[in-house]
């Protein structure tokens, strides 16, 4: 059976002092299921398509409209994908630690670059620790990109990865249109960055502190969860130098969120 993650990402404008990426991770039952709900969704409420960003304005004088719809997208979540994540990283710590440096393997990357090799990591750690049955391959689908070519890159380094490169299915690109689960992640990577400005908008604080995370979690790949991922310092030095995350890093992530 095929497994997709759907990616979207937010805060990519210059002036956000945080940048968040979420991927939407399902089967393709899960997703057709999405697909016909959130079809329902944009009929209920009159729409062709939820762009986070253009809805908040253009329901700016009725937030409670926005909220119901947000909250509605939040519920469609819980019946129909099996897990998500939302990755998020400063700014400032990508640009202290990352940036100023040479890449032990020469290849220097975007702060989207290091958040996409940091989803795909957590994508393999939950993957090898929560196996689902007949898994035939982890497809990755991206909104489409005036430069799809640099992700591109980082994907075809993946699928030559020796551990994991098995599982590595295509990287594609589309329109939030044809893919509807790509508005479903921006959905979710633009309400991150909105609750994440507002902890980690500050100069100097750890991303990796927020009253949003419940640990202890017990987790069931068939049973909808949700992970906050945050790009620490520790794990920016590790992307640096490394592809993925090592295994014993991938292994200390859903330690960390199981409070074990």
């Amino acid at each position: 059976m095929r497994w997709t993650v759907a990616i979207d990402e937010s805060g990519n404008d210059g002036t956000s002092t945080v940048v968040t990426m979420a991927g939407l991770i399902a089967n393709e039952s899960h997703w057709a299921g999405f697909d016909c709900e959130w079809r329902k969704l944009l009929d209920r409420h009159g729409l062709t398509e939820i762009h986070t960003f253009k809805l908040r304005n253009r329901l700016s004088r009725d937030p409670a409209k926005f909220n119901q719809i947000m909250a509605e997208v939040e519920e469609l979540f819980l019946r129909c994908i099996a897990v998500s994540v939302t990755v998020v990283m400063r700014k400032d710590d990508y640009d202290e630690i990352y940036k100023p440096t040479q890449p032990k393997g020469g290849q220097k990357r975007s702060q989207l670059g290091v958040l996409y090799q940091a989803l795909v990591s957590f994508a393999v750690s939950f993957l090898e620790s929560y196996p689902p049955e007949k898994l035939d391959s982890l497809d990755f689908i991206y909104e489409q990109v005036s430069n799809p070519g640099s992700y591109q890159a980082i994907h075809d380094e993946f699928k030559d990865h020796g551990d994991v490169a098995a599982w590595f299915g295509p990287l594609s690109f589309a329109a939030r249109t044809d893919v509807l689960g790509l508005q479903g992640a921006d959905c979710l990577a633009s309400g991150a960055l909105q609750r994440e400005m507002e902890l980690h908008g500050a100069e100097h604080t750890d991303i990796g502190n927020s009253h949003l995370v419940v640990a202890g979690q017990q987790m069931n790949i068939m049973a909808p969860v949700s992970f906050r991922l945050p790009v620490t310092r520790e794990i920016i030095e590790s992307l640096r130098d490394n592809l993925l995350l090592t295994k014993a890093a991938r292994a200390a992530i859903l330690q960390r969120f199981l409070g074990a």
